[in-house]
């Protein structure tokens, strides 16, 4: 996600903003922000891409939300060495943060040093609001009003506006009576606030209230905390950074940032075990929760179980947990049951982390209320009454939270094409594409808009990665001499899909009231607001569509494809999501050990097979499955090759496969141990294959098979072993009643479009394939031996062959497909959309792999009363 400046800058295209200028534009972009988003495009579009900004601000000077935000307590929870820049190595050297999690006042100073530094300050207009965008769509460029009446054209708009800027509206009658003094977080005054003679309330116990409450305590002569939501909160962990630590971190801040947009949440804190939460003992289980509850942060959230998010029982295990912790921590049982959260799941809220919040509850000057029990009815002149009691207080604190990610878009009165308001296109669910753009709203950029990472990804990376995104395409757009960039509608359609499928796969749906589903506040449509997948993949995904000329933009009108990584089925990107641990190499980097490591970790997406007869057998090395159902005598027989590249897999790797399909069919499954090369190539694979079915169709009789309806199958290179197996079976007379080939490669030298298409992947990408390949061969000549498509394929058994759509393999597999119809041998066909290379080791996570079980039966059965009907 880089852009090479120099050559934007060099390109004859760059005279464009000449061209601008003497269409009387008054800037080239305009940018709405002066936060983190805001600074940072500044100085990414003015120093480094050349470009004529004007900067706005509604707050004072620099700061963003860190401006408003000043109420005590207020801090990041983010280390603060994560939660800062790192595009500047001379800003990070120069630098110190004096605590673990910097406070508000440290981020305001930070946020107007960075300003300084890069001098920004002379492109904004502070304490200016943006009122009004207007598109015109016939001179290309957006009319941007302010609050103070001024206006300024510009070919572009950059919103770095943040998700946490629009408080709630109140939702309480009766506020505008109440005589004290109302304070709402998200505007705390720049004074002093004297509360030691005050009765203070406090509606709000979200993170913000949770970060106030501990210091109201302390200020206030008494305080009154109204809860609405219990939260799962833990420690933040915060402490003072000595001045060695300061100076260390200043120097090894490569060091101690390396990998941080490779882990989920965009901070380096430990990957989760690679087991469920239900697969440990409770004794270790509780020994996981006792070391990350301690370490403080994200690291409660993310370096535990990986499941915590998908499954409801692993889930109740954490939330169990942090209701026995705060039972430790508040002395009186009653109300450390109020403060228990029995609503929803851990995590399917914005985890909140805490200093000493729980144990405010033990000080005699601190009242909880329930108001979900006794609901707030209203406020008065100088009490607030809920229906079974009357709370006099002198201040009344407003900690409700926002109306995340659209209301601070929304607010600025935005005007697309054809007089389309932003209000009016968003009138339910945002429609974004990445997050970053909206159709029908031509150069207009959203950092960290609806849609995108940015919820469970650290706010100041994900600012990086956007901003550098929309530079990269603005300098994009300049070179190539265009003049308008917006999604196409098909790619607005599939990001929002792909966004609520990988939504509805997590618990998340399962909190009523979530800011992730925008059900925080009333009357707004409860859907999809987050790409909930994390940050490794949206980068990847963001950076294809980028690499590939901005696939499923429409640049000047002329649309793009949308790219493979848009079109994965939500199981599958929740998936890919997964397997992108820090360390983890791509395939075509993996040596031969590392591919073999990364294809047995392919057991972990399995759900665990039935229990059923298992037998080894030596000579030749197979292993038997045979179902637990009444014994019969004449059971189908599958011959299953499992794959791997012809380098890696086995048959424990497969062990839940076979015993679901054996499960599902009915059938006996021979699973054959072949051996890989590179140590023993072409044909060790390829015979092994080929002895097997001839001692099953010899011995299967005594195992209760029938050898009349024996079925070869294999997955990837066992396809391709299976393939070529009923081709020798059938030159050697031995019958088999039919072939199962799970995306077969089919020709080691095919040139496809899909080899074009998927060349990168997902997951399996072409070079990989290649090196595969040429360690099976080893040099061999590609024959019809190896190369099935090249084969004389008539009097085959009829075939299932399944390909998927997103796979370089997928036109081999479905070039076969037509080259047995040609031959006159019965196929059955199916194209899995959305589905990559490798799903069928997938089942637990993606439902293809089950749908693959269930065809497979289906086909032998068929073949065993008749023969396969073809089906398109």
């Amino acid at each position: 996600m880089t852009c090479d400046y120099a050559h934007c800058i060099r390109s004859p295209n760059w005279n464009f903003l000449r061209s601008v200028r003497a269409m009387r534009i008054d800037k080239d972009v305009v940018i709405v922000g002066g936060g983190f988003a805001g600074l940072y495009a500044v100085h990414k579009l003015r120093n480094e891409l050349g470009l004529d900004v004007q900067a706005f601000d509604a707050g004072g000077g620099p700061g963003g939300t860190w401006w408003w935000n000043r109420y005590p307590g207020a801090r990041c929870d983010f280390d603060s060495v994560f939660y800062s820049y790192s595009f500047s190595d001379e800003i990070q050297r120069e630098w110190e943060w004096t605590e673990k999690y910097a406070a508000q006042p440290e981020i305001l100073n930070y946020l107007d040093w960075v300003a300084d530094r890069l001098d920004l300050k002379r492109s904004f207009s502070f304490n200016t609001r943006v009122t009004s965008m207007v598109w015109n769509d016939e001179l290309k460029y957006w009319t941007v009003g302010t609050g103070d009446g001024r206006t300024c054209t510009a070919r572009y708009v950059v919103c770095g506006t943040g998700n946490v800027s629009i408080p709630k509206k109140p939702e309480f009658p009766g506020i505008e009576d109440f005589q004290g003094q109302v304070l709402q977080t998200s505007s705390w005054p720049h004074e002093p606030v004297d509360l030691s003679d005050k009765r203070v309330g406090i509606i709000g116990t979200g993170a913000t209230g949770i970060q106030l409450i501990p210091e109201l305590a302390k200020r206030a002569k008494h305080l009154t905390v109204f809860q609405r939501t219990a939260q799962f909160a833990s420690p933040l962990g915060n402490a003072e950074v000595d001045p060695e630590t300061r100076r260390w971190l200043r120097e090894n801040h490569k060091e101690v940032r390396a990998g941080a947009r490779d882990h989920f949440l965009g901070a380096p804190y430990d990957p989760p075990r690679n087991i469920s939460a239900l697969a440990d003992s409770p004794e270790d289980r509780k020994k996981v929760y006792d070391e990350t509850y301690g370490a403080g942060g994200f690291r409660f959230v993310v370096s535990t179980y990986g499941d915590i998010l998908y499954n409801k029982e692993s889930n109740d295990t954490i939330a169990d947990y942090l209701r026995d912790r705060i039972r430790d921590r508040v002395t009186d049982p009653k109300v450390a049951e109020m403060l228990c959260p029995t609503d929803h799941p851990y995590g399917t809220k914005r985890a909140p982390f805490e200093t000493n919040y729980f144990e405010t509850y033990n000080r005699d000057n601190v009242d909880l209320v329930d108001v979900r029990s006794t609901p707030i009815e209203r406020v008065t002149e100088h009490s607030l009454k809920t229906t079974t009691d009357e709370y006099e207080i002198d201040v009344l604190v407003m900690a409700t939270g926002f109306d995340v990610f659209t209301r601070p878009l929304l607010e600025m009165g935005i005007v697309g094409r054809d007089g389309l308001t932003l209000d009016e296109k968003w009138s339910g669910v945002p429609e974004t594409y990445l997050g970053i753009q909206t159709a029908g709203f031509p150069n207009l950029f959203t950092v960290t808009g609806p849609q995108s990472a940015v919820a469970l990804y650290n706010n100041a990376l994900a600012i990086e990665d956007h901003v550098e995104w929309i530079s990269r395409a603005i300098g994009y757009l300049h070179t190539t001499g265009a003049t308008t960039i917006e999604p196409t509608a098909d790619a607005e359609t599939r990001w929002g899909a792909l966004a609520e499928g990988i939504l509805n796969r997590t618990l998340i749906p399962q909190s009523e009231n979530s800011w992730y589903m925008g059900s925080n506040v009333v009357g707004k449509t409860r859907g999809t607001y987050i790409f909930a997948a994390g940050a490794p993949l949206y980068r990847s995904i963001c950076a294809q569509v980028a690499d590939r000329g901005y696939a499923g933009f429409a640049i000047d009108g002329v649309e793009t494809a949308v790219p493979p990584m848009v079109k994965l089925d939500p199981g599958v990107a929740t998936t890919l999501s997964a397997m992108q641990r820090p360390g983890v190499k791509p395939l075509e980097d993996c040596t031969v050990e590392e591919t073999r490591e990364l294809v047995e970790q392919l057991v972990g997406l399995q759900i665990p097979g039935p229990d059923m007869q298992v037998q080894d057998i030596a000579e030749p090395a197979v292993r038997l499955y045979t179902p637990n159902t009444q014994a019969q005598d004449g059971r189908p027989v599958i011959v299953f090759l499992h794959g791997g590249g012809w380098v890696a897999g086995s048959v424990d790797v497969v062990d839940n496969p076979c015993r679901q399909i054996a499960q599902a069919a009915d059938a006996i499954v021979v699973s054959v141990d072949y051996r890989l090369a590179p140590e023993h190539p072409y044909p060790a694979a390829h015979d092994d294959a080929f002895e097997a079915v001839r001692w099953v169709q010899e011995n299967i009789g005594s195992y209760g098979g029938d050898a009349d309806n024996i079925v070869v199958m294999g997955e990837s290179a066992g396809a391709n072993l299976a393939a070529s197996t009923a081709l020798r079976a059938r030159d050697a007379g031995l019958k088999l009643a039919g072939q199962v080939l799970v995306y077969p490669p089919t020709d080691p030298e095919a040139s496809t479009q899909s080899r074009v298409e998927f060349a990168d992947g997902p997951f399996l990408s072409v070079t990989a394939v290649d090196t595969m390949w040429g360690a099976y061969l080893n040099g061999a000549e590609v024959t019809d031996v190896v190369a099935p498509l090249r084969a004389d394929l008539h009097d085959l058994p009829p075939a299932l062959i399944f390909s998927m759509e997103l796979d370089p393999t997928r036109d081999e597999a479905e070039d076969y497909v037509h080259a047995l119809r040609k031959s006159e041998v019965p196929v059955e066909h199916h194209r899995l959309a959305g589905m990559i290379h490798g799903v069928f080791n997938m089942d637990a996570t993606v439902s293809a792999a089950t749908e693959m079980y269930a065809l497979t039966a289906q086909f032998v059965g068929n073949t065993v009363t008749t023969e396969a009907v073809s089906v398109s």
